[in-house]
Formats: C-alpha cells, sequence, structure tokens
C-alpha cells in the first residue's frame, strides 16, 4: 500500500503574544481531523502545537501535494484563525498569506513537509514502519540542517555509518537555495559520503541553503527525509515571523535508528530567530505542546516518534521524544549559552545577518542615516596632491 505523510504546519492566533494556541483553537481543529478520518480522506491524523504553531500529521493516500489534503489544511486553519480572531488574540490568521490556494498550500504560508512510500508488513527489508516528526517556532528553515547532517554524515554522531552496510552506500541529500529570485526551485542533489565537503560548503550558511530532502542509495526508490524550506517573506515580501520548520524522517532497519537522529540536538546549535527573528540563538529541545514563555523566545524544537501499522495507522500512540528527563540537561544548557551570548546584545554576530533583517525597520534606519555621513579629508596631503605612485611632491612617500 502506497502511503503519504503529510505534516502541515501554521501560526493562526496565540495567546498573551506569541506563546500558544488557544484550547478552543485545537478543539476546532482535532474535531475537524477526526470528522476527516471518518470521511475517509485521512487514514490517521493528530493536531498538536509547538509554541504559537499548530501542526497536523496526517497520513492518506492522495500522494504528494495532494489537492484535497492541502484544501483541507488551509480550510482547518481558517476556521482555527477566525476563532481567535473573535478571541481577540494575537496574529490571527499570521501565516494564511494569500487569499485562497487553489490547490497545495506550499508557497501560501504554512510549512509543509511530506513523503511517500509503500507500506508493506510482509516486507523483509522494512516490515515496520517508524518516523519521527520535529516541528520547530522562532526559527529559519535551516534549522534542520546541522543535525541531519551530524546525523547522516558524520559517524561522530551516527556509528551506523560504520557498522550497518546497508548505510555505508550513503545517501542522496537535495539542498535548496532559498534566495534563489523568481519562478522555479534551484535545487542541488549530493551523493554523500563521495561529496560530504561540498554539503558542508553550502550547510555553512542555513539562512540560504537548506536540506529539504534525504534519499537512500541503498534502496534509492526510498525517500528517508522531508523538511519544508519556505520563507515567509518570499511570500509577503515583508517580515511575518520566522519560517518555523517541520520536518519528517523515517528510521530504523537501512535508517538511522531514532536515537542517532536527535542526538545533535545535545548541542543546542545556534540558528537565527528569537523574539522578532532578529537574533541568532541555540535551539532548545521541548515537549510537545509547550508554550514560549522564556526569556529571550529561544528558538525550540519538538520531537515525536511514530509507529505505523499496515493500514497506515499510527498505532494509537506516539512518544513525545524530548519530553523525557534526559533532555533536563540540555535544557539548562541551552539557557546558560542564551543568557551569555545575548549579554552582547545587538553587536555582531549575535544579531542574525542583513540579509535576514532585510525586512525590519533596521535597514531604513541605516538608510535615513546616509544623508547625515560627510567625507573628511586629509588636510595636510590631499589626494589631488600625490603623483599617480602615491609619492607626495618633491620625492617624499606619502606611505609606510
Amino acid at each position: 500500500m502506497k502511503i503519504t505523510l503529510s505534516v502541515i504546519k501554521a501560526d493562526v492566533g496565540s495567546i498573551g503574544g506569541h506563546m500558544k494556541p488557544s484550547a478552543a483553537m485545537l478543539e476546532v481543529i482535532r474535531g475537524r481531523v477526526g470528522s476527516a478520518m471518518d470521511a475517509g480522506l485521512l487514514m490517521d491524523g493528530l493536531a498538536v502545537h509547538t509554541g504559537d504553531d499548530i501542526a497536523l500529521v496526517m497520513s492518506h493516500r492522495h500522494g504528494v501535494g495532494a489537492a484535497p489534503v492541502h484544501r483541507f489544511a488551509w480550510s482547518t486553519f481558517v476556521l482555527a484563525a477566525e476563532e481567535a480572531r473573535d478571541a481577540g488574540l494575537c496574529e490571527a490568521g499570521q501565516d494564511l498569506l494569500v487569499d485562497a490556494p487553489a490547490a497545495s498550500v506550499r508557497g501560501a504560508g504554512p510549512a509543509v513537509a511530506e513523503l511517500e512510500f509503500y507500506r508493506d508488513a510482509a516486507s523483509k527489508d522494512r516490515p515496520a514502519e517508524a518516523f519521527l516528526v520535529f516541528a520547530a517556532d522562532k526559527c529559519g528553515p535551516g534549522a534542520y540542517s546541522y543535525p541531519l547532517y551530524a546525523a547522516f554524515c558524520d559517524p561522530m554522531h551516527n556509528g551506523g555509518l560504520l557498522l550497518d552496510s546497508r548505510m555505508r552506500r550513503g545517501f542522496t541529500v537535495t539542498v535548496m537555495d532559498m534566495e534563489h529570485p523568481g519562478r522555479g526551485d534551484r535545487l542541488i542533489r549530493l551523493d554523500v559520503p563521495e561529496r560530504v565537503w561540498d554539503l558542508a560548503c553550502l550547510l555553512q550558511n542555513p539562512d540560504r541553503f537548506a536540506i529539504e530532502a534525504i534519499t537512500s542509495r541503498h534502496r534509492p526508490e526510498e525517500q528517508i527525509a522531508s523538511v519544508s524550506t519556505s520563507r515567509l517573506y518570499d511570500v509577503s515580501g515583508r517580515y511575518k515571523g520566522k519560517d518555523d520548520p517541520v520536518a519528517i524522517v523515517r528510521t530504523q532497519g537501512a535508517f538511522p535508528a531514532p536515537e542517532e537522529v536527535v542526538e545533535p540536538y545535545m548541542l543546542g546549535h545556534f540558528v537565527t530567530g528569537d523574539c522578532r527573528g532578529s537574533h541568532v540563538m541555540p535551539m532548545m529541545p521541548v515537549a510537545i505542546n509547550t508554550a514560549v514563555t522564556g526569556p529571550f523566545c529561544l528558538p525550540i524544537v519538538s520531537c515525536l516518534a511514530f509507529s505505523m501499522d499496515g493500514e497506515g495507522g499510527f498505532a494509537g500512540e506516539h512518544v513525545d521524544v524530548f519530553a523525557n528527563v534526559a533532555w533536563d540537561h540540555t535544557r539548562l544548557k541551552v539557557q546558560a549559552k542564551a543568557d551569555e551570548w545575548r549579554r552582547q546584545g545587538f553587536v555582531g554576530p549575535t544579531m542574525a545577518p542583513q540579509g535576514e533583517l532585510s525586512r525590519t525597520g533596521l535597514l531604513q534606519s541605516l538608510a535615513s542615516l546616509e544623508r547625515d555621513f560627510e567625507l573628511r579629508h586629509d588636510t595636510e596631503t590631499s589626494a589631488l596632491d600625490l603623483d599617480p605612485v602615491g609619492h607626495a611632491p618633491g620625492g617624499r612617500s606619502n606611505g609606510g
């Protein structure tokens, strides 16, 4: 049976600032998901939130980019936004950036990760299907690139790359250039480990290049990972909040184990995000349905682990990976890193790159200051007094 996994996430309203959606909003969405399952549109589904973003996790048989599923997600978010608006919540409908998408919501504001595979309980290669769903808030779409690089390219993080002959065949990594102007996506596909250094050269700039997909080379027809790579300001033309990506990573068997996929998050790697999307801050792993209430509005990421039965159902329950006490030390470490890092305030690398600030008021302020600058000329020797090789009259050098 061919199964599609779709994770579609959006910020459509929040209590008390950009903290969390209301219980009433989630009730609307969960009711819609239940109705879609009863009607046969979805095989299974659930709604959860990370910070102020609501994620729909869905299994179905309609394929990637299926109009019925995407229209369902969009109309569901519209109803939740109406509930938020009636309750006077902040930024109701923030990520719904077009009037009504014709089919796919990709490029319309919500974050979308999807992949398709055959589910066969009798398969010798993959009799069981396990996968992780990541959802992040207050960060850009390149936030997963470091953890995915570490898990799929570095045996210092993933011993399976040495121990499992199927993974030793390597992977094909698809990277998107998120600053490509005009129509069409600009992509590059790199086989690793042969081109792992080329991949590193791209991922060094996570605000421009981001991993979008990873495919097995042991089983080339099998996509392992899917990541949303949309930029909200590319859709709206102005700052509308950070992009807050989602990701799906299939695990076990010929793919990395879940422990190997989540291990890199112990670092608390730095990503562009934070309050106003203005700073570079460490990412904190948190339990699902966590509100954003800490100082600095740290980038946060949640992770749910699923198993799937032979009919595409989610086996009745899931595991909240980052809720485990094992991650408490990481959370405290990340908070300490953030505290020390933000002592530098707005100066230098603690703030987001200029490109990320281009839709904020900072560049307009810098532009308005241009007219107040003036040139200062050397009063002792002006440039007009020098001969073509830089010597002052009389043969005296003007240099060191």
